[in-house]
């Protein structure tokens, strides 16, 4: 079938919370030259860590909806669905819903995305559409990679994470099932989210930089709640958990590296998004000199994923992590990465700019 609208210039940005992924990716289709860490840290993500009680749902939970909104202050306008259904034909009327506003969006040259769509807990770009559905860019997207990963994805299939590449194919039809978001039969609903992304106009840098710190802090002061049929936790009583699991051996190797995965990219680019605000902000000495001493702290946070991301590299079995001397090590590192994660957000916390800038949804 012909391909309608096929957007040139809109390609993945291959990062582990691949939501930050999109958004990065729009912003580049867009022209802006937003530095990655620049855009990690004004979304927030630099400076989260959620995990589900299980340690095994990877990017799950986390708050998109306000992380799509503090986007506006890079120029970026995001809307769309995320949303529930309570049985099948509520889901079937959402799918049908984000069908119409991808179609509608890339007629116009507006780039969308979509959660659970090819690969369950990802976050993928939408490029392309025909009579059948969309075509994506994710993971499993380029050349030599995954085979028959251009392929198309039913529309009907979004929320149901359908991945065209053979070896998905393959593992679908052997019984094989992908992590999703939604808990739950098919006929009982599902969950759709699909956003699409105009441009706009970019806040000031300070203006951007008092949004990030805001939700920094607040998220990392939550602890536990719920959302989708399981508990998650945030900030310190996160680190507990996954200690928690780490010590009782109930995580998986596999999910071990993917969490590792996603905390160090965090923290890596929490480093490099201080440090840039300092320049950014260098008219204001005080407020400079004190966003440099906070990137020099995430540095040593970075420091000590990165060591964890080289005993568990990617990627894991989907096997308990045996070797107790190896758990024993890297409940050491988490333990200190705790501390130092829990000073970074008190500094963040006395840095919270004093104009009040209520730029997301809390």
């Amino acid at each position: 079938m012909m391909k309608r609208s096929t957007l040139e210039g809109y390609r993945f940005a291959g990062m582990h919370r691949s939501c930050v992924g999109a958004v990065k990716s729009c912003l580049g289709y867009y022209g802006s030259s937003e530095t990655a860490a620049w855009i990690y840290g004004v979304t927030g993500g630099a400076f989260l860590i959620i995990v589900d009680e299980a340690l095994s749902a990877p990017l799950i939970g986390e708050p998109e909806g306000s992380m799509y909104a503090l986007s506006k202050h890079l120029g970026l306008d995001i809307q769309g669905i995320c949303a529930t259904a309570a049985d099948g034909s509520a889901f079937e009327a959402l799918q049908r819903e984000a069908w119409g506003m991808a179609r509608n969006a890339l007629d116009r040259g507006v780039p969308a995305f979509a959660k659970e769509l090819d690969l369950g807990n990802e976050t993928s770009l939408i490029y392309s559409y025909d009579e059948t559905g969309y075509y994506t860019h994710s993971w499993h997207s380029g050349p030599g990679l995954h085979e028959g990963a251009d392929g198309v994805v039913p529309w009907t299939m979004l929320g149901r994470s359908y991945c065209p590449c053979a070896a998905c194919r393959r593992e679908a039809d052997s019984g094989g099932e992908r992590k999703r978001v939604f808990r739950g039969l098919p006929e009982n609903g599902g969950f759709v989210s699909l956003h699409v992304a105009e441009e706009g106009d970019r806040s000031d840098d300070r203006t951007a930089l008092a949004a990030a710190l805001r939700f920094a802090t607040e998220w990392s002061s939550r602890s536990a709640y719920e959302w989708g049929g399981r508990t998650f936790y945030s900030g310190g009583a996160a680190y507990d958990r996954w200690i928690g699991a780490v010590r009782s051996g109930s995580i998986e190797a596999f999910y071990m590296g993917y969490f590792v995965d996603i905390m160090h990219e965090s923290r890596r680019y929490a480093q490099q998004f201080l440090a840039e605000a300092a320049e950014r902000l260098e008219g204001d000495d005080a407020m400079a000199k004190r966003l440099a001493v906070a990137a020099e702290h995430y540095k040593k946070v970075s420091g000590l994923y990165r060591t964890l991301e080289q005993m568990f590299p990617w990627m894991q079995p989907h096997a308990p992590i045996a070797d107790a001397e190896r758990r024993q090590h890297a409940i050491e590192l988490l333990e200190r990465i705790k501390r130092l994660d829990e000073e970074g957000w008190a500094m963040l916390e006395e840095m919270r700019l004093p104009k009040k800038v209520d730029c997301y949804e809390g």
